[in-house]
């Protein structure tokens, strides 16, 4: 996709050369692999994680992340932001991650005016049965992409790029789906349902332009 992305900057016209390449993607696009090839090709890649609406609590404020808890790698633990300490336990796995498990306190956790940024669970906070547990993996270590990337959309900037994507991309899907009716291809084989996407493509660029002309005239 980036490379046939480069094709199609290059017949436009469009010259990329010094000039800050930002991308918008969808969410499924976030993995390890993607952002670390956006990131050797120079390009500043904005896709969130697809969990990243879980980070919100119910009152609208921000839960805490992995980059909220500080690491002293001199005695292997991590700091919560009330200043308690999560001890290493074990190598865990988490929806196929396998990492390093710090747990906090049950004590420390039960009393915690944070509880409700800090948990996942459901459970009443006088009735957990055990402590934060924070879970250490490849892809959510310190400098890994995928961190980097989630530190990065928490920064206004970054929200306020990736905003962008629902005026420029999600008009369009909906109209073509919803107004032109492609809830589906009508025809088999790679070749027949690429042309039936570009013919839906051809007449909503049609479209564009006759909207465009028609309130030309009317301004005229």
């Amino acid at each position: 996709m980036l490379d046939k992305n480069a094709e199609n900057l290059k017949e436009a016209g469009v010259e990329t050369e010094g000039k800050r390449q930002v991308m918008l993607g969808d969410a499924n696009y976030y993995s390890k692999d993607n952002l670390a090839l956006c990131e050797k090709r120079g390009i500043d890649a904005v896709i969130p994680d697809s969990q990243a609406k879980k980070q919100v609590c119910p009152d609208g404020s921000k839960r805490f992340g992995i980059s909220d808890f500080k690491y002293n790698e001199e005695e292997d633990y991590y700091e919560c932001p009330r200043g308690k300490r999560l001890e290493y336990k074990r190598m865990a796995k988490q929806s196929g991650g396998e990492g390093k498990a710090y747990r906090a306190c049950l004590a420390d956790c039960k009393v915690c005016p944070d509880f409700s940024k800090c948990s996942w669970s459901k459970t009443e906070q006088s009735k957990i049965e055990r402590g934060k547990t924070l879970l250490i993996t490849e892809n959510n270590r310190e400098g890994s992409p995928c961190r980097k990337m989630r530190e990065k959309l928490e920064t206004d900037e970054y929200q306020d790029l990736y905003s962008n994507r629902i005026q420029i991309i999600e008009p369009v899907f909906a109209n073509i789906r919803y107004c032109k009716g492609l809830d589906r291809f009508t025809l088999r084989g790679k070749m027949k349902v690429n042309g039936q996407w570009l013919l839906y493509c051809m007449v909503h660029n049609l479209g564009k332009c006759l909207n465009e002309l028609n309130r030309r005239r009317e301004t005229a």
